[in-house]
C-alpha cells in the first residue's frame, strides 16, 4: 500500500502485524465512528442553540429545559474506566459500536428536532467509550506496533472523516444532505432522504465487520513500580497533563463554530463558496500528508510548534477583524491557520495516547477526552451568549471574536506545553533509569 516515510510509519507494516482483515475493519469501522461523532456534534449544536435561545426568551421553557439537560451526557465518558470494570472493554466498545450506528440511521430519517438533538447527543458519549476503550487497548497490545504508529492510524482515520465530511456537503452543493433537509428546494421530501440510501448499507455493514472481523486486542493493564518520591514526581506531570486537553475542545470549538464550513467563511470574508470549500479541502490533504510522510521529531519541535501557533493567532486576529477588508487573502491565510490547526491536534493525541494518570491509561484518556468535550461546550455557550438572537445581556454582546481568539490562544498554549511536559517527562524516565 505505501513505502515507509521518513517517520519510519507504513500501513504495510501495520497490515501485516495486525492482520489484513482485522487492519481494514479497523480503518473503515474508526473512520464512521469518526464520521458520525463530527455528524453528530454539527446536528446537536444548532439544535443545543435553538433550544437555548428559546429559554432565553421564554419560548416553551419545560420541553427546551428538558433539551438542555443533554449537555450532562458529555460528561459521561468519565465513567468508561467504572463501566469497563462491570461490563468489560471488549464488551462496551462493541456495544458503542452498534449504539452509535443505530443512532446515526435513526438520524437519518430526519427525526423531529428536539429528537434528533437527543440522538445527536447520545452519540457523544458512546463515542467517548470507544475511543478511550480503542486508543487503550490498542496501545497495551503486545503486537510490536510503535505506539506513534498507532496514534497516527488514529488521527488519519478522523481527519479522513473531515474530508468525508466536506466532500458529502460539497456533493449536496453548501448543504448539508446527510442532517438536513434542503429547506426551500421544491423537491425536499425526496432530496431529504438521500443519505439513507448510503446509510443502510453503511450501518449493516459496519454492525457486520465489528462482530467479525475487529481486533481482539490481547492487552493486559501493566503498572509501574516506582518509589514513593518518583510517584508524587509523575503524579504533578501527569495531573499537569490533564490539563492540556483543553486544547482538543477548543480545537473541536474553533471548527464547529467557524472553520469547518466554507460558507461561513465565504460569508465572512465576501468571497466564493467553492473557492473556500477547495480551500478547506486541500488544506486537510496537506496536513493528512505532512502527517503520513513527515518525520515527528520536525512537527513535534517546540520551536517550530511556537512560531506555526504564534503564526496561526496573528492570522485568526486578522481574518476575525479584517476579513471582509481582505477578501480572498484572508481565505487563503484561513486556509494555512486550518492546516495548523490539525497538526496541533495530531500533536494533542499523541499526549492523549501518552498520559497515564494515576497508571491507569483508560481513566486517564476518557478524562482527557471528558476536559476536552467540557471545554467546548464552554466555549461555545460563551459565543453563543454574543450572538444578538441568543442572549439578552448586553455585557457579551460583540465579544464573539475575543471569544474565538481567545481559544485560538488557548490551543497554541495547550499544544506548546504538551511537549514541553513531554520532555520533563522523559528527563524523569532517564533519572528513573539511572
Amino acid at each position: 500500500m505505501s513505502t515507509k516515510s521518513s517517520s519510519q510509519f507504513s500501513f504495510e507494516d501495520i497490515e501485516n502485524k495486525l492482520g489484513s482483515k482485522s487492519f481494514y475493519t479497523l480503518i473503515f469501522i474508526t473512520i464512521l465512528m469518526n464520521l458520525f461523532f463530527i455528524q453528530a456534534l454539527r446536528a446537536f449544536i444548532p439544535g443545543i442553540y435553538g433550544s437555548l435561545a428559546h429559554v432565553v426568551f421564554g419560548e416553551d421553557i419545560i420541553m427546551n429545559s428538558l433539551i438542555l439537560i443533554t449537555f450532562s451526557f458529555f460528561f459521561l465518558p468519565a465513567f468508561t474506566d467504572l463501566i469497563c470494570k462491570k461490563f468489560g472493554k471488549k464488551n462496551i466498545m462493541i456495544k458503542s459500536i452498534y449504539i452509535i450506528v443505530i443512532l446515526r440511521t435513526l438520524l437519518a430519517f430526519h427525526l423531529p428536532s428536539k429528537l434528533q438533538t437527543i440522538c445527536s447527543a447520545l452519540i457523544v458519549p458512546f463515542y467517548g467509550f470507544y475511543i478511550s476503550i480503542l486508543l487503550t487497548l490498542w496501545i497495551e497490545d503486545k503486537d510490536k506496533i510503535v505506539t506513534e504508529n498507532k496514534v497516527i492510524i488514529i488521527v488519519f482515520s478522523i481527519l479522513f472523516s473531515f474530508l468525508l465530511d466536506y466532500f458529502i456537503r460539497t456533493i449536496g452543493n453548501t448543504q448539508d444532505i446527510s442532517l438536513t433537509a434542503p429547506g426551500l428546494k421544491g423537491d425536499w421530501r425526496i432530496t431529504q432522504y438521500y443519505w439513507l440510501i448510503i446509510q443502510v448499507p453503511l450501518a449493516i455493514f459496519c454492525i457486520y465487520y465489528a462482530k467479525k472481523y475487529f481486533p481482539t486486542f490481547s492487552s493486559q493493564s501493566r503498572k509501574m513500580s516506582l518509589n514513593i518520591e518518583n510517584e508524587e514526581k509523575q503524579n504533578t506531570i501527569s495531573t499537569a497533563y490533564s490539563l492540556t486537553f483543553a486544547g482538543i475542545g477548543v480545537f473541536f470549538f474553533l471548527l464547529f463554530c467557524l472553520f469547518l464550513y466554507p460558507n461561513a467563511i465565504a460569508q465572512h470574508t465576501m468571497t466564493n463558496y467553492h473557492f473556500n470549500n477547495i480551500l478547506n479541502i486541500i488544506s486537510l490533504m496537506i496536513a493528512i500528508s505532512i502527517i503520513l510522510f513527515v518525520n515527528k521529531n520536525l512537527i513535534t519541535n517546540i520551536k517550530t510548534l511556537s512560531i506555526m501557533n504564534i503564526f496561526m493567532v496573528i492570522i485568526l486576529i486578522v481574518f476575525l477583524f479584517f476579513g471582509k477588508t481582505l477578501t480572498y487573502i484572508a481565505s487563503i491565510l484561513i486556509s494555512i491557520l486550518l492546516i495548523i490547526l490539525y497538526l496541533n491536534f495530531f500533536v494533542l493525541f499523541i499526549k492523549l495516547a501518552d498520559v497515564n494518570f494515576k497508571w491507569v491509561r483508560l481513566k486517564s484518556i476518557s478524562n482527557a477526552i471528558t476536559i476536552a468535550l467540557l471545554f467546548m461546550l464552554i466555549f461555545d455557550i460563551l459565543h453563543t451568549l454574543t450572538t444578538d438572537w441568543a442572549g439578552t445581556s448586553a455585557i457579551f454582546k460583540g465579544l464573539g471574536p475575543l471569544i474565538m481568539i481567545l481559544a485560538g490562544i488557548i490551543l497554541s498554549i495547550s499544544t506548546i506545553t504538551s511537549i514541553v511536559i513531554k520532555s520533563k517527562k522523559e528527563l524523569l524516565k532517564d533519572e528513573i533509569a539511572k
